[in-house]
């Protein structure tokens, strides 16, 4: 089993987060991106990254470009990434919204494709749409957004052993829309697509009123949730869950996982970075592949 870590922003804590996951790693792993920033981080920590090869992939997007086409050629079993800084990559002409999207194209899919899965604490949640403003999720929820989303979550919940994963679909509006009073999204999109997926055989159901459907799935009601709109479902998963909760990427053939956070340029370089989700991220890709 090899996972390949890709540096991410070097200005952010990428580096030394992954490299303490790196020197504690119960599987072999290959360190993808700068090595002098490798071998820095591992200094600052110190940590021990002797033994372990180390990929000379120059910036943070060709590390990414360097580490998915060693898993689609065979070379590493899975990846898991370091936060990139999206702000400065779109300022250069990177032209998605994050790592996710991007994996897509790199592995020859249409960037709708990929799935945003969060798992590994109380909570497994996969999002219909992702990083688009909140006006906009309206027009952009159709019923193949939440087939993406619910296949993308059971892909995950079968990897993780779960048989025949019960899977619940939030409303998009207070109380599921209340049969059309609180907004007609919900009886016009979600409910059909449910009913759909349940007719090709996934065990799905809802939609159900978001405020009370995630202390549901908390108490083992539901195997996974699908969230709507980013927030809805990343706001519970990282009240309950940060740390351990793991961004995975579904639907593409190579097995993605990150950090449930981003670059935190704020700390980096002053080794207080917490590198517990870089390790929780590393054994989820373990797991996974």
């Amino acid at each position: 089993m090899r996972v390949a870590i890709t540096i991410g922003d070097a200005q952010g804590v990428g580096p030394e987060v992954g490299a303490v996951a790196a020197a504690g790693a119960a599987c072999e792993v290959v360190l993808v991106g700068d090595p002098a920033a490798w071998a820095r981080a591992a200094e600052l920590r110190q940590v021990s990254i002797d033994g372990i090869e180390i990929v000379d992939a120059g910036d943070e997007l060709a590390a990414v470009q360097t580490g998915v086409a060693g898993c689609l050629d065979g070379r590493w079993d899975a990846l898991c990434t370091m936060p990139i800084h999206k702000a400065d990559l779109q300022a250069r002409g990177f032209r998605h919204s994050g790592h996710t999207p991007y994996l897509a194209e790199l592995c020859g899919r249409p960037t709708e494709d990929a799935v945003m899965v969060f798992a590994g604490g109380r909570l497994a949640v996969s999002l219909a749409t992702v990083h688009i403003p909140l006006n906009e999720v309206p027009a952009r929820l159709d019923a193949a957004a939440i087939g993406r989303a619910a296949r993308g979550l059971r892909e995950v919940l079968t990897k993780l052993g779960v048989d025949a994963p019960r899977i619940a679909v939030c409303g998009l509006n207070p109380h599921a829309g209340e049969d059309g009073t609180l907004g007609t999204e919900d009886r016009d999109v979600t409910a059909p697509a449910i009913a759909a997926l349940a007719a090709d055989g996934l065990d799905v159901s809802g939609p159900y009123p978001a405020d009370t459907l995630f202390a549901r799935a908390a108490a083992g009601d539901f195997d996974g949730v699908v969230a709507l709109f980013h927030d809805q479902g990343l706001i519970p998963v990282k009240t309950l869950d940060f740390g351990r909760s793991v961004n995975i990427t579904a639907g593409l053939p190579i097995m993605r996982t990150s950090v449930d956070h981003g670059t935190a340029r704020d700390i980096a370089w002053t080794g207080r970075a917490d590198a517990r989700h870089a390790i929780a991220a590393l054994r989820m890709a373990a797991a996974l592949a």
